[in-house]
């Protein structure tokens, strides 16, 4: 790193020093703080530094700006850098990148990522492996890289396929926002505090003076805000009369029902069967048909087949493979063009080759991007790689709900539990945490129904 090139960085990601607390601020309004390469090499160094040092118990990343946490890497440097034949400056920005991912996702200490504002591509990276994900009001969640030719990378390989059902596939493929608490009831935040709270809450975790998992968890259960009730203005949805204001609500079994398939030409057909039948669920299925065939054929096809394989693997080898897509993917038309007609151009009228999906051949993907031996440098991670997050301070996923219902949850207890009785569970085992009873409740209503035996649940089989 060159003397000018951390001087940049210094200027482009803030460092805060208070009590036991240390705060990156990203620090590129006008650009939406989008990520530079002396932008991720200086939080890399942060990262480390605070990670040896005995004075710093938790670390906190955040914005300067309420418009933007971070509107994803700045492609255009490094398509630019690719095309100019600067091939290793450009492939050093996404390996750079996915190291600060991995060492958030393995970090030795609480990090808070504190989502006010835009939160896509490289933003979600440098939050979603984090044990602590507080989203504001004006957050906005998207992973829109199938329509710059890309796929979704920064560890999207690892936590998309993690998501409830096929949510992840979903939003992957289509790039569909998220906003605001969406993101608590996705998964994708752990906690849901306005925007006017974050500084308060940046003060409480400088001066707690511990790196204790659970007492920084209750500090922000302090600030969190109280579910919305179906009765305010910006509610969203009621299942099966349950409130619940999640934008997907009203959709979410039907993204099972058409994501679920493992070919683009599966999905197509169902989404298109979806929206010829009347009903609430045709005007999203064809609003998603439209929205896809906008995508490069050629990353849709990656970025499934990406996706199907992430959910077996582990933490360090989903970046590995990340990697090697991103070299494969920077030698493609698709990508070049995409980020040329997007965010150069600006008209969003890529001339994408293969044109359409049917024309993408499966098996010459395969071979280009999975098989074979890649050249790619390993990026050598270290520590153990984990299958799944080691920690859990967001809502129940549908998973764990369902699996107290049918008994299969060792902690749960026995086999026909009322509704009430796992009510009462989620609430004590999750000390009565914002949005649990919500998203407890919602589940329920649309998975299980009332079994033989007195008021006792079972799963609706899927």
């Amino acid at each position: 790193l060159s003397t000018q090139e951390a001087q940049e960085g210094e200027k482009l990601v803030l460092a805060l020093n208070n009590l036991t607390g240390r705060t990156m601020v990203l620090n590129r309004p006008k650009a939406l703080n989008s990520l530079t390469l002396p932008m991720v090499q200086t939080i890399k160094r942060y990262l480390e530094d605070w990670e040896k040092s005995d004075l710093c118990d938790v670390v906190m990343l955040r914005s300067n700006s309420r418009k933007a946490f971070c509107a994803g890497g700045d492609v255009v440097q490094v398509s630019r850098d690719w095309r100019d034949g600067n091939k290793a400056q450009a492939m050093e920005f996404f390996r750079t990148e996915y190291k600060v991912n991995h060492h958030i996702a393995t970090y030795k200490k609480p990090i808070v990522a504190m989502l006010d504002g835009f939160t896509m591509g490289g933003g979600v990276g440098l939050s979603v492996h984090a044990p602590f994900r507080v989203a504001s009001e004006n957050a906005v969640f998207a992973m829109p890289e199938t329509k710059i030719g890309f796929f979704p990378d920064v560890g999207a390989t690892f936590f998309l396929p993690r998501l409830d059902g096929e949510l992840g596939v979903y939003l992957g493929l289509t790039g569909q926002k998220l906003k605001g608490r969406d993101l608590l009831y996705a998964g994708i935040a752990t906690h849901y505090v306005p925007s006017e709270r974050h500084a308060l809450l940046e003060q409480r975790l400088q001066g707690l003076g511990t790196s204790d998992y659970t007492a920084i968890n209750l500090a922000i259960e302090e600030f969190v805000a109280q579910p919305e009730n179906s009765q305010s203005e910006d509610f969203v949805g009621v299942v099966n009369d349950v409130p619940i204001d999640f934008s997907l609500a009203s959709v979410r079994d039907v993204i099972d029902i058409c994501f679920k398939f493992n070919t683009i030409e599966a999905i197509m057909q169902a989404l298109t069967e979806v929206a010829n039948q009347p009903g609430p669920a045709s005007e999203w299925a064809q609003k998603t048909y439209d929205q896809m065939n906008q995508m490069s054929p050629s990353s849709l096809k990656l970025t499934l087949e990406q996706l199907r394989r992430g959910a077996q693997l582990d933490i360090q080898k989903a970046f590995e493979l990340e990697l090697v897509l991103a070299e494969r993917r920077l030698e493609s038309h698709d990508m070049h063009e995409g980020i040329d007609a997007l965010l150069v151009r600006k008209t969003n009228d890529a001339a994408w080759d293969p044109e359409n999906i049917n024309a993408v051949d499966i098996r010459e993907l395969y071979s280009q991007y999975f098989e074979g031996d890649h050249e790619t440098t390993p990026l050598y991670l270290g520590s153990t790689p984990f299958t799944e997050y080691p920690h859990k301070f967001g809502l129940p996923t549908e998973q764990e709900i369902l699996d107290v219902v049918s008994g299969e949850s060792p902690q749960a207890g026995g086999f026909g539990m009322t509704y009430e009785l796992v009510m009462e569970f989620f609430m004590r085992e999750y000390e009565s945490k914002m949005g649990v009873e919500q998203k407890v409740n919602w589940v329920l209503s649309r998975r299980t129904e009332l079994g033989d035996a007195g008021g006792t649940l079972r799963v609706i089989k899927s």
